[in-house]
């Protein structure tokens, strides 16, 4: 990862930045909590090059919104991105990290996760609107124990 990129904390102020970024990749943006808790972005010369986030569900977690701008791909900016939200989640007591996609399965398999069908999902995360509208049926559903 270069030096001069740097993750940290999501806050309100960022919350504008971060819809434009996941607008721009199709991502959904209906439920994100302006708060942006549990989100993280990545920080290049004082522009957000990407952003990650979680939704908690008790000890389940649902990684969301992960995006690194096109020209900033290939750095290490996503896998920076995943290892702080692999460590907020552990240290917020999450054991079990799932997430839906569309284009990112061989990345995330290479992360760890694995394919499963929705009867896998907890139910906590199935009442997600990820799982209830805002996401294709035919997505793709990846789970990790952490």
């Amino acid at each position: 990862m270069p030096a001069t990129i740097n993750i940290q904390k999501a806050g309100e102020k960022d919350f504008e930045t971060v819809c434009k970024l996941l607008l721009q990749e199709n991502l959904p943006i209906a439920d994100l909590n302006p708060l942006l808790e549990n989100f993280f972005i990545a920080v290049e010369d004082n522009k957000i090059t990407g952003v990650i986030g979680m939704d908690r569900y008790g000890k389940d977690g649902l990684l969301r919104s992960a995006i690194v701008q096109k020209e900033y791909r290939n750095k290490g900016i996503a896998a920076a991105l995943v290892a702080r939200l692999f460590d907020e989640a552990a240290k917020q007591g999450v054991s079990t990290l799932y997430l839906i996609t569309d284009t990112a399965a061989a990345y995330f398999e290479k992360k760890g996760f694995n394919k499963i069908t929705k009867a896998e999902v907890a139910p906590a995360v199935l009442e997600s609107k990820e799982f209830n509208g805002l996401c294709p049926a035919s997505s793709i559903i990846m789970v990790q124990k952490l």
